[in-house]
């Protein structure tokens, strides 16, 4: 309990003064007092005794005077006779008399005794008063030049504990008039003044090293021995899709939104990781609650600080990298891959086709007038045809390796889907494999990017060849979803299909399930093919039994806009 020195002075000049008080009345009754009174009885009480036995003595006499003079025959010895004598009765009264005044004397002087000692009381008791104004003044300026003072103090320090270090005390301005507390004012005020230039510049040195993590594109966090995290930057918060400040949650509540810390089974802590490896560097992959389909590459490090004690702590730093931008730069470097190989062979086929066209042409200008059931006009006319689909293919390869603009634009999956069946028609037949597509009679149109879509359909077709080795049918089907306003396509084939406990890990980035070191690729396929549908706002899964086959269906939202 707080008890201000004000009170503590006040209180402890009435205490003094009650305590000196009734120890010195005390004191003085036992001293003075008591043993005058007992002193006066005592007097008194003897010179009574005495003036009664002298009263009883003359009395005596007197009878034995009257005794004597009635019985004239009794002789009285000379003893007795001179104790009745008139003259020594007169003495003995006299003697009284005397007595008498002695005692009124002493009363008188003890009365005036009495009198000196209520004057001595009274002198005590101005005394004592002049001591408690004495002391009440010495409170007044203790007051004034000690307890303001320090409640100053105590004001403006309990300011800067709050955080409020642009306060300072007033001091005195006569100069004449200094004293130690205002030398103190001074240096306080000093020291505030330096503690506040050394707070503003710890907060620009944060400032500045904050930006520079906040710079980083990879989501930075530094995380305590418990999991507190200390440090996070924009990228992180993105990730983990708050804006609000994470620091001082612990990670799994942060990335995990979950209580408790995550289990060994199903995540890769680093917390429990790094304590059993020696260099201290931790390298995986992991979702965060808020983008559950987003694979994030976390790079972890232990670091390890002393103190001035030469405690040491230590820290985890962890580096996470959002690889759907990897996967984006993975689907431009095929897509710009394809568009090389596209150009290249586009230009060598339309050449070579459009040659070939040309010679047969020419020969036809020769059958022109033949009949049309002629035999070698009619072998002339499916060559030709053959040729002009020859001719398309390459101008088709062309329009799938485009630049893929960021702007939304309608395009028809009709079309798009029929594309990706004409380029893939020959690799399939080669194979064995047959491809039958069925779609509405009504152009279903959808707001995207066409190329992507085209990536997207023609990753998941090859896939299913290469599920296929031995041949086998590959069925498409496009049709329209009402309830929900969105076009549904099903990709489904009888090859090999993808074990179960594969199967939930087969969109993740580097992850390849291929059925041979010649049929499997980088594992990022299915990955961009999910990026570019999620774009799109739509969703893809797939269903799959080992040795009956895989079916992949996606769903995108139509474009009602004509």
């Amino acid at each position: 309990m707080f008890f201000s020195l004000n009170k503590k002075f006040i209180y402890t000049i009435s205490a003094f003064f009650i305590l000196i008080s009734v120890i010195f009345l005390y004191a003085f009754y036992l001293i003075n007092l008591s043993k005058i009174q007992e002193e006066q009885k005592n007097t008194i009480s003897r010179n009574q005794q005495y003036v009664e036995m002298l009263y009883e003595n003359i009395s005596l006499r007197k009878e034995l005077a009257q005794i004597v003079r009635q019985n004239s025959n009794i002789q009285p010895s000379s003893k007795l006779q001179e104790l009745i004598k008139a003259n020594q009765l007169n003495a003995q009264q006299e003697q009284i008399s005397q007595e008498r005044k002695r005692t009124e004397d002493m009363l008188q002087s003890y009365n005036d005794r009495y009198q000196a000692l209520e004057e001595s009381v009274n002198i005590a008791l101005i005394s004592t008063l002049l001591f408690f104004l004495a002391m009440l003044v010495l409170w007044l300026l203790v007051k004034i030049w000690v307890l303001a003072p320090i409640d100053k103090l105590s004001a403006v320090s309990r300011l800067v504990a709050d955080g409020d270090y642009t306060s300072r005390l007033q001091h005195s301005p006569k100069e004449y008039f200094k004293d130690e507390f205002d030398n103190l004012i001074n240096t306080f005020n000093q020291m505030l003044e330096s503690i506040e230039n050394s707070i503003k510049e710890i907060h620009r040195t944060e400032f500045f090293l904050q930006s520079i993590i906040d710079a980083i594109p990879d989501g930075i966090r530094v995380l305590q021995e418990d999991g507190t995290i200390i440090i996070a930057n924009k990228e992180y918060h993105r990730q983990i899709n708050n804006t609000s400040n994470c620091i001082g949650q612990k990670c799994y509540a942060s990335s995990q939104l979950q209580d408790y810390q995550c289990p060994l089974s199903q995540f890769t802590c680093p917390l429990e990781a790094l304590k059993n490896k020696p260099d201290g560097t931790l390298k995986f992959i992991q979702q965060f609650a808020a983008y559950p389909d987003r694979p994030l590459s976390v790079n972890a490090a232990t670091m390890a600080l002393k103190n001035d004690k030469q405690h040491t702590t230590t820290y985890i730093v962890e580096s996470i990298r959002d690889l759907s931008e990897d996967i984006r730069f993975s689907h431009q470097q095929k897509l710009s891959s394809l568009g090389f190989l596209s150009t290249s062979v586009a230009h060598e086929m339309k050449n070579h086709l459009g040659s070939i066209r040309m010679i047969i042409e020419g020969l036809l200008k020769k059958y022109h007038r033949q009949p049309a059931n002629d035999e070698e006009k009619t072998y002339l006319e499916l060559i030709d045809k053959q040729l002009t689909e020859c001719i398309n293919v390459p101008e088709r390869l062309l329009k799938l390796a485009q630049f893929s603009p960021e702007e939304q634009l309608p395009y028809i999956i009709n079309d798009s889907i029929q594309d990706i069946v004409s380029i893939l028609d020959y690799e399939a037949k080669n194979n064995g494999t047959t491809i039958n597509y069925h779609a509405p009679k009504t152009k279903l149109t959808s707001l995207g990017n066409a190329a992507d879509f085209k990536m997207v359909i023609l990753n998941l077709m090859q896939n299913a060849l290469k599920a296929m080795p031995q041949g086998g049918e590959i069925k498409i089907t496009l049709k329209k979803d009402k309830a929900n306003n969105q076009a549904e396509i099903r990709i489904q084939d009888n090859g090999s299909g993808i074990e179960a406990d594969k199967l939930p890990h087969i969109f993740e980035p580097f992850y390849s399930q291929g059925i041979s070191t010649k049929a499997s690729g980088t594992g990022l396929g299915l990955a961009i093919a999910k990026s570019i549908i999620e774009k799109q706002k739509g969703t893809i899964s797939v269903t799959s039994t080992v040795g009956i086959g895989t079916c992949f269906s996606i769903k995108i939202p139509l474009n009602n806009e004509k």
